[in-house]
């Protein structure tokens, strides 16, 4: 084959190929559709030769209903509880239509037919006695027969808005929680950059070997929170090897001036857990005690994980004088950080979370377990 043979498919021939699918799946459908209404008339008329009369008038009814829901505009107004009059304005015309449609084809059908049985001569009779407007009179009899004609090809209709309202509005909510998340998420990287820039500055000043080695592992704690952040779920172990690398950073900068007991037990089965979870109750322990006075010289950090359930414990030293600090305080304890940790426990960990907090005997503690088990 020669290169000019070759021909490259552009994107009309896409939309062409599109629009001869969907008219093959309408023209399918309303045969269908015709087919029904073929064998409905047959019934009633016994005359197969002059069906099509009442086929072709059902048609087009349906028809008119049907497309006239194919306008965004349309299903916007109808899906609104505000746009009822207009459904009901809607069903109404489509009623008379229908009602007009009806008389006209059964004028037609008396006046050039007469092979007929008495059945269907009673419904011609019924319909056209008090003239064009015989069926909008009676309306409670011929009723049934017009709920028949439209249920048909406008029911799947309806059911399809209503199922692209149900998901967009799942896919909108989705995208709101994500950008929440994502918000919430950025929020606290600065948080703790904030805070853990402020260490190494007035560690600099007093020792600077301490103070570079609080650099590399902020890089680390940086990397992680820039990039593993960004995931919903993350392995339970990253979390906790960062907790450790905090916590290493937290005892380069106090030293033996604070004394620092962390009990993080080893994982082995495959948890995940949303980032940056529990970082903000370790980071409230040293920022609400050693920061906050000299005499609070005391942090102590459980992790623990069993049948499922991670328990975070997390104590600190506190005066007696001291505003004790509450999880849902967010002027209290560090603001943004723990408001949204709260906000974040709810998007993720809806009823499989349980917090308390107290202060006994000047020492503050925060007690956490989350349920891992679909994580």
């Amino acid at each position: 084959m020669n290169v000019s043979e070759l021909r490259i498919p552009t994107s009309s021939d896409s939309v062409f190929s599109r629009l001869g699918l969907r008219l093959a799946y309408h023209s399918l459908f309303w045969l269908l559709i015709a087919v029904v209404y073929y064998f409905n008339y047959y019934r009633l008329i016994g005359n197969a030769e002059h069906v099509w009369i009442f086929v072709i008038k059902e048609l087009l009814v349906v028809m008119i209903a049907f497309y006239s829901l194919s306008s965004r505009k349309v299903v916007s107004v109808f899906s609104n509880p505000r746009g009822i009059p207009f459904v009901l304005l809607w069903i109404a015309v489509l009623y008379v239509i229908w009602a007009l449609t009806t008389y006209a084809a059964c004028f037609i059908f008396q006046a050039t037919f007469k092979n007929y049985g008495p059945r269907f001569g009673k419904y011609l009779e019924l319909v056209l006695t008090d003239g064009p407007l015989s069926i909008v009179k009676n309306v409670y009899i011929f009723v049934l027969d017009f709920i028949f004609l439209i249920s048909l090809p406008v029911g799947p209709k309806f059911v399809k808005i209503m199922l692209e309202q149900v998901l967009t509005k799942t896919r909108l909510e989705r995208d709101n929680l994500e950008l929440e998340l994502n918000f919430l998420k950025s929020q606290i990287n600065p948080h703790f950059l904030f805070n853990t820039l402020n260490n190494i500055y007035q560690l600099l000043d007093t020792d600077y070997d301490k103070g570079r080695d609080m650099v590399l592992r902020l890089s680390t704690l940086m990397r992680y929170t820039l990039y593993e952040s960004q995931n919903h779920f993350i392995p339970l172990r990253k979390e906790l090897e960062f907790l450790k690398d905090f916590i290493a950073l937290m005892h380069i900068r106090y030293g033996e001036r604070v004394q620092i007991e962390a009990y993080i037990t080893d994982i082995k089965e495959p948890y995940k857990i949303s980032p940056l979870m529990l970082i903000p109750f370790v980071e409230n322990a040293f920022k609400h005690g050693p920061d906050k006075s000299p005499n609070n010289n005391f942090v102590y950090i459980n992790i623990d994980v069993n049948d499922d359930w991670i328990f975070l414990q997390v104590e600190n030293e506190v005066e007696s004088t001291q505003h004790i600090a509450k999880p849902n305080d967010s002027q209290s304890v560090g603001g943004v950080g723990m408001s949204n940790i709260l906000r974040r426990l709810d998007l993720h960990y809806k009823d499989k979370y349980y917090l308390s907090y107290g202060v006994q005997k000047n020492v503050y503690s925060v007690h956490l377990k989350i349920n891992l088990k679909s994580n």
